[in-house]
């Protein structure tokens, strides 16, 4: 019986998988026909890629980046290998991590973090990313690059869906 429980497990992982790539099907938002893009487009004389483009290198966006895998983890990020799980930090404490992170790459918050944001970081981030923030190693993403790699990614992304929407107009 013992044998026949790791071979159950894989055969019903390997039929949800079959499941998941055969009937659900995420929905896909039609740039060309929803109402409420078109109405987004009319009112700021912008596609949300180009919206997007233009603060992409911004403190802000910095600071808000880094919340977002601080709260949802790094797998909201479609990293391949997304090891970091959401929840690592209080989402009240995020915001202090991701001021104190930015400083690591010469970026600064609007306000201040507090002294114990240090502290936090050390405790929650720097056993991967390390006290410098510079990924022991490689292995994890240095933190101390002027633009973090989801930002380069999603600027990739973004400028990619912008020349695709050019073209077809």
């Amino acid at each position: 019986m013992q044998k026949i429980i790791p071979f159950l497990a894989m055969l019903i992982v390997l039929a949800y998988a079959v499941y998941n790539a055969k009937f659900r099907h995420p929905e896909k938002v039609d740039t060309k026909t929803n109402r409420h893009y078109k109405e987004h487009i009319k009112t700021y004389k912008t596609t949300h890629y180009e919206d997007e483009l233009s603060h992409i290198n911004s403190d802000e966006y910095t600071k808000e980046y880094i919340i977002k895998v601080i709260n949802q983890g790094s797998n909201s990020l479609d990293f391949k290998s997304g090891v970091m799980e959401a929840g690592f930090a209080r989402p009240d404490d995020a915001e202090k991590i991701a001021c104190y992170t930015m400083t690591l790459s010469g970026r600064k918050c609007k306000k201040a973090y507090p002294e114990d944001a240090a502290m936090f970081y050390t405790s929650i981030c720097g056993g991967c990313h390390g006290n410098d923030g510079k990924g022991l190693g490689g292995v994890y993403p240095d933190l101390n690059k002027a633009k973090m790699l989801g930002i380069e990614n999603r600027e990739m992304f973004l400028k990619s869906m912008h020349k695709q929407q050019s073209d077809t107009k």
